[in-house]
């Protein structure tokens, strides 16, 4: 090949260095849109998790109140102050156990006991170990009697057990100063891992690394007070410097609130959203791995890339052509007539009309030249356009005409190049949005000729738009469910405590004692509110299946029908037969744990002898496991095992069988939201239920893994 002129070479890599910078900017505002859109997604989620703290700890705080202004509760301590070292005493205080023990059932609490000024147990709910508390819940006593209101503790470690305590003073408004001057207080303990811990787990979106997480400073290091997603340490255990730079934690406890990007405990780069916890000293800290967030955006780079090039082999190997012709045009041009020399003008004008994206150059402002790409894009003609001002692309908008001309014209005169977005209307009136990117054909003229190039990126816009949009429906989604968890947990429960608090009084006021049919009904009122508190729970639970993926983690099946089969306490004659077959794999251990447990549960609670056998066995499945559940109890009929997974569906009379005809209902659901199946097998006695479950963690479906029984 001859050699190439200058001014061709010039051209060709003020080409190539335009379509370069253009597609690089292009993507770099791409992977910015990205960004800012996983942080306004963790910002949302960390705010909806902060009002959900609060609203359990205004719950707990109005349990306290609650429990501390029972009048049955407060005469029996009265009585027993009173009456020190007496029989009467002791009766007194079995009268308070009594009151607390409903109370923990009612509400789930860990524990509740009375302490006296000494911090050491007055009577409580489990044995008492005649210590007196530790200094974390003994703080949490002092500024209760200091302020009279509800005083949470820290997390602490309690007998081998993380807690949290509750804790207000009795009788600080009495008149009684014995009775002030016993100090008496109660305490609430609260287990993190029955609401906290799983508050902090939920996560509304699927992600392989998203988490939340608290933590809190001690001396110059962060004690991390929840469990870990991506490590196995228990909470309180591990930490870090607080000076370890670019730990999001350590940011947030510094006083750097809302979005940080840094890394976590793990040196994963990561975006995160830190809020400190009103009334606490933690921080909350919401993130994800920025590889996760932008891993859609950087295989879109990859390919722009890709396209990036071709494009500028195209444009080099035009440019090439036109140089190439021009060379052989100056060497033979006294050779050749002058018909020749425009004829093969003529070829080189439409080389660079034909060109793959849109080209115009511009003189005095005036176009001179136009790709037919750029013929294209418009909806004109070439001969309609050469002479005329860009003024005909913007239609009516004069403010926009005025806007485009001073970003492009204004930048070229200092930089000698420019790029910015317009918004044109083609000649059918049809409008678009393109991006385009201008520079000097010679540097330091600002005066001289000015090359252009246009990308049509209207469905580019539109996208935008339209995850606008999505976004949008996901917070007005987020705050629906967020009402509904408020309504079901708060307005819901709080008139069911009114009714168990009424009945209760009515059994103490009622003079003369209570008969024996009051009674009954009384009872009755009480089992039908606590089956309500448990339907509420079970719809709570119902809502959220499928919206947190829980941890990852080794489930040992065998493990799990053992600790469900003593925790739901069956009589003597009731035994286990485990299957030697049954799998240890990694999978999603929470939900897999609670299908057993509701499974083993019901095989336990309908069983209608004195003696039985539950049974559970496994089989490998194509991508997964099959595990049966079985009893030797009354079976199901079978016009009732379809309707037996619907919601409140029950075979039993309501007050036959304690429970919220949920159960079942939670089962499908959780083993359909993992693509599983189950299906129920009864011939006379005895039922066999059979689900299948994926072995992978990182499957989300068993679509072909069939249960053999259709």
């Amino acid at each position: 090949m001859r050699a190439v002129p200058r001014l061709w070479m010039l051209v060709l890599v003020v080409v190539l260095a335009l379509m370069a910078i253009t597609g690089w900017q292009y993507l770099r505002g791409q992977e910015r849109l990205r960004r800012a859109e996983a942080e306004h997604v963790l910002s949302g989620i960390a705010v909806l998790k902060l009002n959900e703290i609060a609203e359990w700890r205004s719950t707990r705080a109005a349990d306290a109140r609650l429990i501390a202004a029972n009048p049955s509760m407060l005469r029996a301590l009265r009585m027993w102050r009173e009456n020190p070292d007496t029989d009467i005493a002791r009766d007194t205080l079995e009268v308070v156990r009594s009151r607390l023990v409903l109370f923990q059932e009612i509400r789930r609490f860990a524990d509740i006991r009375v302490v006296g000024a000494d911090n050491r147990t007055v009577v409580g709910v489990l044995p008492d170990d005649g210590e007196p508390e530790d200094e974390t819940t003994a703080s949490a006593l002092d500024r209760a009697r200091a302020t009279g209101i509800p005083t949470f503790s820290d997390i602490h470690d309690h007998r081998g057990r993380l807690v949290i305590d509750v804790v207000l003073p009795l009788f600080v408004d009495d008149h009684d100063d014995d009775l002030r001057g016993a100090g008496l207080a109660i305490v609430l303990q609260l287990d993190p891992n029955a609401y906290l811990y799983p508050l902090l787990r939920r996560w509304p979106l699927p992600s392989a690394t998203a988490e939340t997480l608290i933590a809190r400073r001690e001396g110059q290091e962060v004690v991390f007070l929840s469990p870990l997603r991506h490590r196995p340490d228990p909470p309180l255990a591990f930490r870090l410097p607080l000076s370890q730079s670019g730990l999001a934690a350590a940011a947030g406890l510094r006083g750097v609130y809302g979005v940080v990007n840094g890394e976590d405990y793990r040196g994963v780069p990561i975006i995160a959203a830190t809020f400190k916890v009103d009334g606490t000293d933690w921080v909350m800290v919401s993130k994800i791995d920025e590889d996760e967030a932008l891993a859609v955006q950087r295989r879109e780079t990859l390919l722009g890339l890709g396209l990036l090039v071709a494009a500028a082999v195209a444009v080099a190997a035009v440019v090439l052509a036109i140089a190439e012709e021009g060379a052989a045009a100056e060497r033979l041009a006294s050779a050749e007539t002058k018909a020749q020399i425009a004829a093969r003008d003529a070829r080189l004008g439409a080389i660079f009309r034909a060109g793959p994206i849109g080209i115009g150059i511009t003189r005095d402002r005036l176009l001179v030249e136009v790709s037919e790409g750029f013929c294209d894009l418009v909806g004109m003609t070439r001969e309609e356009m050469i002479g005329q001002s860009a003024r005909i692309f913007y239609g009516d908008d004069e403010a926009e005409f005025a806007r485009v001309g001073a970003a492009v014209y204004g930048v070229l005169k200092s930089e000698g190049r420019a790029e910015t977005e317009a918004r044109w209307v083609r000649k059918d009136g049809l409008p678009i949005v393109v991006l385009l990117s201008a520079a000097l054909v010679e540097p330091g003229n600002p005066r001289g000729d000015v090359t252009f190039f246009i990308i049509d990126i209207t469905e580019r816009k539109l996208q935008e738009e339209r995850l606008a949009e999505r976004t949008f429906e996901l917070e007005r989604s987020n705050k629906e469910l967020a009402a509904f968890a408020y309504v079901a947990s708060h307005d819901l429960r709080s008139p069911l405590r009114g009714i168990a608090q009424l009945a209760e009084w009515i059994v103490e006021d009622m003079p003369g004692g209570v008969p024996d049919e009051v009674r009954g009904h009384i009872a009755l009122m009480r089992s039908r509110v606590a089956r309500m508190e448990r339907l509420l729970d079970d719809l709570l639970a119902y809502s959220r299946i499928g919206r947190v993926e829980g941890d990852v983690a080794e489930a040992d099946v065998a493990a799990i029908c053992r600790e469900a089969f003593e925790m739901f306490a069956p009589p003597p004659g009731f035994r286990l037969d485990l299957d030697p077959a049954l799998p240890t794999f990694r999978t999603l251990a929470t939900p897999l744990t609670q299908v057993l447990h509701n499974l083993i549960g019901n095989a336990l609670k309908h069983h209608d002898g004195e003696a039985g056998c539950v049974s559970v066995s496994a089989r490998a499945v194509p991508g997964g496991w099959a595990i049966a559940v079985g009893d030797d109890g009354p079976g199901i009929p079978k016009e009732y095992q379809e309707r037996i997974f619907g919601l409140f569906q029950t075979l039993k009379p309501r007050d036959a069988v304690e429970g919220s005809g949920m159960g079942l209902a939670l089962v499908r659901k959780t083993v359909d939201i993992y693509g599983g199946r189950i299906s129920v097998r009864s011939d006379g006695r005895g039922t066999v239920f059979e689900f299948t479950w994926p072995g992978d963690p990182h499957m989300k479906g068993l679509k072909n893994a069939g249960t053999g029984r259709g």
